[in-house]
């Protein structure tokens, strides 16, 4: 297998060879022209300021987000039916839609008659 992958190879080698042979002839010299460098470098630069701005700013939303998750909100659960309210604390990244897990541990699981509603401090 690897013997057909080194002949294929040396087959691909040689035909560049082949062809860079044939076309040895000198090259003309080109003067480039100074608007089209001065051009260049401006889109080149403009490129460069444009992924930096975007590497600022995607690294500001992470920053953000993550701060935003670790943040500690108080939870209410509210019973729909009785209008019975309990109040807990928990973090914002353990909050999820059938229950949360408060701070001090204690799983809560919301009932399908309950309600949750959160509380930035």
């Amino acid at each position: 297998m690897i013997s057909k992958i080194l002949i294929t190879l040396a087959v691909i080698v040689v035909c560049m060879w082949m062809i860079s042979s044939r076309s040895a002839k000198p090259a003309l010299r080109e003067i480039e022209n100074p608007a089209a460098v001065r051009r260049r470098k401006h889109l080149r630069n403009g490129a460069v300021a444009f992924m930096i701005v975007m590497v600022i700013a995607a690294g500001s939303m992470i920053y953000l987000e993550m701060d935003e998750r670790s943040s500690v909100v108080t939870v209410h659960v509210i019973n729909t039916q009785s209008g019975a309210k309990k109040s807990y604390r928990a973090m914002k990244s353990d909050i999820h839609s059938d229950g949360f897990t408060t701070l001090d541990g204690v799983e809560v699981f919301v009932a399908g008659i309950e309600r949750i509603e959160i509380e930035n401090r």
